[in-house]
């Protein structure tokens, strides 16, 4: 399992994933004034991110990767079609990056 972004328009930029991660899979870009999960192969599916999450911008998938593992996965546009867990606690489908 691992993290997922549900919607990066949510993100009020608290820095509460990146502090509480035990495992640094996010980065905080002070540019954007955003989270980046940066490193989702890393996740261990703990939670804590997505129960912390304030803007509830956060989801945990069922699948082991969202995202392709390659050194140039910031660069690729590949979609992340997978069910996630919703702030709600109810599996829904994302496709593209977003939840329908």
């Amino acid at each position: 399992m691992s993290v997922v972004r549900l919607d990066l328009g949510k993100c009020i930029g608290c820095k509460n994933c990146v502090d509480i991660c035990p495992l640094d899979v996010f980065y905080f870009d002070e540019k954007a004034h955003k989270s980046v999960i940066a490193y989702p192969e890393n996740c261990q599916n703990c939670g804590q991110c997505f129960v912390n999450c304030r803007g509830r911008s956060i989801g945990i998938s069922n699948e082991t990767f969202g995202y392709p593992i390659t050194a140039f996965r910031n660069a690729t546009t590949a979609p992340m079609n997978h069910m996630v867990v919703t702030d709600s606690g109810v599996l829904g489908y994302m496709t593209d990056g977003a939840l329908p």
